[in-house]
Formats: C-alpha cells, sequence, structure tokens
C-alpha cells in the first residue's frame, strides 16, 4: 500500500516558454477580475431595477450554473417542513 511517488524528470528552464505562460495566466487572471466587476454590474442592475436581493441574485445565478436546482428545492422542501411544525 505504501506508494512511492514518481518524480518527473525537471527540465531546464525555458526563459520564453516561462515568460509566454506566466503571461496568459496574467490575461487570464485580468479576465476573471473583469468579469467579476460585470457580474457585480448585472446582479446591481436588477437589485436597482428590480427590488431583487443581490444575495438571492448570487446564489440563483451559482445554483443554475452548478444545476442544483433539484438541491435547491428539496432543500427548501425539508425547511418548509421544519418551519411548519414550528407554527
Amino acid at each position: 500500500m505504501n506508494q512511492k511517488k514518481e518524480s518527473k524528470p525537471i527540465q531546464a528552464i525555458d526563459p520564453e516558454d516561462v515568460s509566454k505562460t506566466i503571461n496568459t495566466i496574467v490575461s487570464l487572471m485580468e479576465s476573471i477580475d473583469a468579469s467579476r466587476e460585470m457580474i457585480t454590474g448585472k446582479i446591481k442592475h436588477l437589485s436597482d431595477t428590480y427590488g431583487l436581493n443581490k444575495a438571492d441574485i448570487r446564489t440563483a445565478a451559482t445554483m443554475l450554473k452548478k444545476q442544483n436546482v433539484e438541491e435547491l428545492d428539496e432543500k427548501t422542501k425539508r425547511v418548509q417542513e421544519i418551519i411548519d411544525l414550528c407554527l
């Protein structure tokens, strides 16, 4: 059961590859930042225009992205059953 981790051979640093790869990472990080700003703006629009709760908007979008709507429905039903017991 004791498995040794095989180490990959280390290559000499290729400055061009390192530079290109890091620049790609930086570009991706900038895209992520821009996307976050756009998402925040869209959430603000829905909140300001329709009075929707910002946290609820983000949660709904996240659930749809992860396709967990069924899980939310099940959880909502379970929570509602508990609330009904208390009323």
